[in-house]
This record gives C-alpha cells, structure tokens and sequence, in this order.
C-alpha cells in the first residue's frame, strides 16, 4: 500500500510540508530565543506566540476548506495549495536573508492560511482513496511520516540558522522543499469530488457553526474531535516549550532543542507505528485511554526529573553542549521520558483520526475534519496563549507547565473511556 500510487504521492506532498512548516517555525524560534536579544520572559512569549499564530487561520478558513474540498476533486485541491505554498515561500525566503523576526511572524500568519486549506484534503484523501480496512494503517503512516517531517524539519532548521549566512541557507532550503512538495502534488491520481452539488456557504462564520454543530450532534465524533484537541494542544506546548526548557532549566546550548525535537518526534512515530501493528491483532480502541494514562505519567516523571536538575556549567556565562548534557544521568530519564510520553501520545491518536474518518459521513468528511481542525486550533491557540501569558507575568514556570499538561492528560484519558467500545475495520479484520 505504501508505495502505490494512491499513496506514496500523497505521502510526499503533506511530507515536504510538514518538513517546511516545522524547518520555518524551529529556525525562527531559535532566532527568536538565541539570537534575539530578547529577555527570557519576552523571547518564551513570542515564542508561544508563534504558534498561535500559525493556527489562528485555522478558525475562519477551516470550514470553507472543508466545503471545498468535499465540492471539488481533491487532486487539484492538492496542487492549487502546493503552487499558493511556493508562492508564500518566496517572500520568506527574503526575509529570512534579513534576519527579520516580526516579518516572519507575520508570514507565519499566512503559512497557517495555507495549512488550514490543506488540512481537510489531508485527512478527507485517506478514507476516499483506500478501502475501509486500510484505515488505521493509513493514519499510522500519515501520523509517523508526519513526526519523522517534523524530526528532520525541526533539526535542519535548529542548524541551518546557525551556521554562516544562516538566514540565506535557511530559506533556499524552505523554497526547495516547496517545490518538492509540488511535485508530489501532480502526481496524485484524479479524484472524482464526493459532494459536487454542494453549495459553498461565502459567510465563515455560519459555514463555521454548521460544521461544528454537524459534528458536536454525533457522541463519538465529539468525543474524537475533543480528544484529538488534547493531542495537538499538549504537543503544540511540548514543541514551543523546548527551546526555553534546554536554555532555562538544562543550561543548555540551542544544539540540544533539535535533539528533543528528534526525541519527542521520533516517539509519536513509534507510537503511531505500534499501534498499527496492534490493531492487527486485537481492537485499539479499548488502549486509547490507558495510553493517556501513561502519557501523563511520564509526563509527571518528566516534571520531577526536571525540578531536581541541579546541574550548571562552571562558568555562568557558557552552557551545557549537547555532549555535555549526556554526560549527567539524569539526563536519560529525562530524555526516556520525553520518547515514551511522546510513544503515548503517537499511540492514541491514530485511532481517534481512524474513527472520526470510519464514522463521519463519506459525502462530509472534508468538513468533519474542518470541524476537527478548528476546535484544535481552538484548543492549541487557548492553550499556547494562556501559557505564554502566565508565564510572562511569573505565574507559571517553564517546568509548571508540565505538571499542567499531565494533569489535563489525565482527565481526557477519563473523558474517552465511553468510545472504548467503538471498533475499527481493521480490528475486527486483523488478517488486513
């Protein structure tokens, strides 16, 4: 399945995507961090900041993306978004050349733009184009190619804006992942459009409540769609988090943000994986909720881990390198913490996607995903500015932050416990 044509070209394209959007916002945050000038309190803020910028599009465009892409064929959907990428791109690149921080942020802006239209042919593709058995081996594969994106992405961008000329390196790099991305576009197969005759709601607002409230009528979308939000909200946190946790709390150099951004990566990959593979051979529903369980625990142990980090570097002035952080054991149960945490989170979100694409309406599931994108980009935006506000004014620490998330882990593992009995295809065909 991986490497048919139905697939291996759509991989690509949301690929080369997810590497340019997290190759932009990890370079920008390590200029934003290190290289600004900033205060801690004012560089954690704009840094908080940028990820809420990057999903704020997602509240008034998702639902007329949705619309759009149940009415038209979703093959050129997929190329019109890639062409609007490579255009966005070029801009950025200038401004990566200048080294201009808030002209950046504003581009972050309409990147977001072009991720909300993207999104709902995302995940509406999958359920289109492969049969019904093949759906959570799908999301595993879209789920892990997207975090191995965002390993790579992250750790190119956390290097290339360091190295000499960095800002020019950085945005040649984004403008070819653009066109790689492009390509993959036009090599997806022809779709015929799902809902031809459906008529596009111009007001954004009433487009935007009818696909919400069409979702929030059904339990268990509802209980997918809050689920999900949990997800990307405490991972959106985990990623704008690191780079003050390395500098702040490990004294550590920005060499180390990359390393995390791997680890954490690399874990919602193996998670998504393993799951997977356990579905073929017994129903994953039932695990959705003790798999929040234990990413809250590891998260917990993560807190304390990083509460009794007492280490400094002899002199106040330098920090710990990459190698010198592993030296210390305490640095591997911080870091086996962030991988299975991560694993956690990897795990029990495949099926949640599975089961909202399973249960959504074929003719809507552009817009069940719409409705899904907007509540997590509700919840991403809430949460990223609550806590960069609270940590502005020191009533949140950067290590607080963590005993915050476990906690609302805790209670979306209790919150799911009603869709365990929900069955996927693939669980009750584990020959597939």
């Amino acid at each position: 399945m991986f490497f048919s044509r139905r697939f291996f070209p759509f991989f690509l394209t949301f690929f080369f995507g997810a590497f340019n959007d997290n190759l932009f916002r990890s370079a920008l945050i390590i200029m934003i961090s290190y290289q600004s000038g900033y205060s801690s309190g004012k560089a954690n803020a704009l840094t908080f900041a940028a990820m809420a910028l990057l999903m704020l599009p997602y509240f008034p465009f998702s639902a007329t993306a949705g619309q759009l892409a149940d009415k038209f064929p979703r093959h050129k959907l997929f190329r019109a978004c890639k062409i609007m990428e490579f255009v966005l791109m070029v801009p950025v690149f200038f401004a990566f050349i200048r080294g201009s921080i808030w002209p950046l942020l504003a581009l972050l802006f309409f990147m977001g733009t072009q991720s909300a239209l993207f999104s709902p042919l995302k995940y509406a593709y999958i359920p289109q184009m492969l049969e019904q058995h093949e759906l959570l081996r799908g999301n595993a594969y879209v789920n892990a190619g997207t975090y191995v994106a965002v390993i790579f992405g992250a750790v190119l961008g956390n290097y290339l804006i360091t190295v000499p000329h960095g800002g020019l390196v950085t945005g040649a790099v984004i403008l070819l992942m653009a066109v790689l991305g492009l390509c993959g576009a036009f090599l997806i197969p022809e779709m015929k459009p799902e809902s031809p005759s459906l008529r596009i709601d111009p007001n954004l607002i009433r487009a935007s409540w009818d696909v919400l409230r069409a979702v929030f009528r059904d339990s268990v979308l509802t209980h997918c769609v809050l689920g999900l939000s949990t997800f990307w909200m405490t991972a959106a946190l985990y990623v704008s988090l690191l780079a003050g946790f390395c500098k702040d709390v490990l004294n550590a150099t920005s060499h180390l943000v990359p390393v995390l951004y791997l680890l954490f990566s690399a874990g919602v990959a193996i998670g998504s994986v393993l799951c997977q593979t356990a579905g073929r051979r017994r129903p994953v529903m039932p695990l959705v909720s003790p798999a929040l369980v234990l990413m809250a625990f590891f998260t917990f142990d993560l807190f304390f881990a990083a509460r009794s980090w007492t280490h400094a570097p002899a002199d106040p002035e330098t920090l710990f390198s990459v190698f010198e952080f592993f030296r210390f054991p305490a640095s591997w149960r911080i870091a086996a913490d962030l991988v299975l945490l991560a694993a956690c989170g990897g795990f029990y979100s495949v099926p949640l996607n599975a089961l909202l694409q399973h249960k959504a309406d074929p003719q809507q599931v552009a817009r069940a995903v719409a409705a899904n994108n907007i509540v997590n980009s509700f919840a991403i935006a809430l949460g990223t500015v609550v806590t960069a506000q609270l940590m502005a004014y020191g009533l949140l620490s950067t290590v607080g932050v963590l005993a915050l998330v476990a906690a609302v882990n805790f209670l979306t593992a209790l919150y799911l416990l009603p869709i365990r009995t929900e069955r996927l295809p693939s669980s009750i065909n584990p020959s597939n």
